[in-house]
């Protein structure tokens, strides 16, 4: 089977199951509440949302919008579905109940904070558990091979949260209050993403560097595990053995051989890890007070603002869909053993 056809008959196949999971959000949200009340359509979670907000004057506009965009006033079945595949497959979601905006120029809003802070986060600890894997099974069996394993399961183990905490504690509050000096701030006020001077542009990284270094330590170790798994995995295989009984020198078998079967997978991971930059992390930008996507959606969790929950779970699978795609295709680019099976 050539490449063409693999990605045309997976890119249906990615295309069939996104269309299935959008409609079983509408399903799981607003039809099966429904029907565990039997029928009664009150229970419909936008209507009773409308009914919340119907005595504040406030949500005039979302109560209008929304009648109109969902289609209350018809059966759920087919014309509110019908309504809600076109609004989401066309990415218009509407206007937030809570904040009153359109949801889209809600998101656009957040969405810098969290490519700033989430872009770095995936680079740094992909690249440094890149070289600092290769070096643990380099050193397979000895005391840093040891002290990197065993770093890199603490980093699993403890959430990025917790380090962030304890970056405060000890080099924020302590040193403001025995020595009343300020390593980083405390994480009261939010820098402003749109920089307009070389303070607001300090501030910004000063307030993001406490963030930086626990997402850092929190994640860079299941990284140097993956990689050192892979790198140990090849460094047996038939291949590397018999470039090295021909008297290959280990660096160059490692560079020549195994480093190159070592990247299509980290690029697979990679290919993973980007819905996870718009998702970001919720406790983490919590305690953080980050003011990104993760944080916004939380918020709409509480609040019951459906359209704000639908366009952060159909962008979400947009970007997970799009992300496995991608990973097969560098998969077939970069791995010749899969370009053979293909």
């Amino acid at each position: 089977m050539s490449i063409s056809s693999h990605l045309a008959k997976l890119g249906v196949r990615m295309i069939v199951t996104y269309l299935a999971v959008i409609a079983s959000y509408f399903i799981i949200i607003r039809v099966l509440p429904v029907l565990a009340a039997g029928g009664n359509p009150l229970a419909d979670p936008v209507i009773a949302a409308l009914r919340r907000t119907a005595e504040d004057p406030r949500f005039n506009l979302w109560i209008e919008e929304a009648m109109k965009r969902f289609g209350l006033d018809r059966p759920l079945f087919p014309d509110q579905f019908i309504l809600y595949m076109k609004n989401t497959l066309s990415f218009n979601f509407g206007i937030s109940i809570f904040t009153q905006r359109p949801v889209l120029s809600e998101i656009a809003v957040r969405l810098p904070y969290t490519l700033s802070l989430y872009t770095i986060l995936t680079i740094l600890p992909i690249t440094i558990g890149y070289y600092l894997g290769i070096v643990s099974a380099q050193h397979r069996g000895k005391k840093l091979d040891a002290a990197l394993t065993q770093g890199a399961i603490i980093s699993y183990i403890v959430p990025s949260w917790l380090i962030l905490l304890l970056i405060y504690y000890f080099l924020a509050y302590l040193p403001k209050r025995l020595w009343g000096i300020y390593i980083f701030p405390l994480p009261v006020k939010p820098p402003s993403i749109e920089v307009a001077d070389i303070e607001a542009f300090k501030y910004l990284l000063w307030y993001m560097t406490p963030l930086i270094m626990a997402g850092t330590l929190a994640w860079t170790g299941p990284w140097i595990y993956f990689i050192r798994q892979i790198v140990i995995s090849e460094l047996g295989s038939d291949y590397s053995m018999v470039a090295l009984a021909k008297g290959g020198a280990p660096r160059y078998v490692l560079r020549k051989h195994v480093v190159p079967n070592v990247r299509p997978p980290l690029m697979v991971q990679l290919a993973y890890a980007v819905p996870g930059i718009f998702g970001g992390a919720l406790i983490f930008e919590i305690v953080g007070n980050w003011p990104g996507i993760a944080y916004f959606s939380y918020q709409a969790f509480l609040n019951w603002d459906f359209p704000v929950m639908t366009a952060f779970f159909a962008i979400s699978a947009t970007l997970i869909v799009v992300s496995l795609f991608v990973a097969e295709l560098l998969l077939l680019l970069l791995d010749p053993k899969a370009r053979a099976k293909g």
